[in-house]
């Protein structure tokens, strides 16, 4: 077929061979965005991957934090907290600011001892490790609702600030 036989193929079927060349690349483009946002998923930029992983240490060294930077709102996750010297007499752990009013502490282990509430903080009280241990403190808590968290652990006095993004 001829050059000028097959565009007036093309024009009798109503094909816009320009047009349908628009359409695929927005086609491999829209594919490509798809591929992505998998690849994503799968490294855990939406939650519960390598990518939502976070540590952190205080300002002075003394406590270690380990928790999901990225979370889902109602789904529990972990935060470990501990300190990098062995540590005497008993641990206070306090959760302040926007930990208080949008997570929740649903367990903790070791057993808190005790617990104490005010306004805008939540204190836990631990018995202390094994003699010449390292303490380490593991809070599962869980997010009631979607949106941007900052807020602060205290644990003894070593402060370290966490922030967390909350997926619905």
């Amino acid at each position: 077929m001829t050059d000028s036989a097959l565009q007036e193929a093309s024009r009798l079927v109503g094909e816009d061979l320009a047009f349908q060349r628009r359409i695929w690349r927005f086609q491999r483009w829209g594919w490509a965005g798809l591929g992505l946002l998998v690849l994503l998923g799968a490294l855990g930029a939406f939650g519960g991957g390598p990518l939502a992983e976070a540590r952190t240490r205080s300002e002075d060294g003394a406590v270690e934090v380990e928790w999901e930077r990225i979370e889902r709102a109602g789904r529990e996750s972990t935060i470990r907290l501990r300190t990098v010297a062995p540590h005497a007499g008993p641990l206070l752990l306090r959760l302040e600011e926007g930990f208080v009013d949008r997570v929740t502490v649903s367990a903790a282990e070791p057993r808190a001892a005790g617990e104490a509430r005010a306004p805008g903080l939540v204190q836990l009280r631990f018995d202390p490790p094994p003699e010449g241990r390292r303490a380490e403190v593991v809070l599962r808590v869980h997010a009631r609702r979607p949106g941007l968290v900052t807020g602060r652990l205290v644990l003894g006095e070593s402060a370290v600030s966490l922030h967390l993004v909350i997926l619905p």
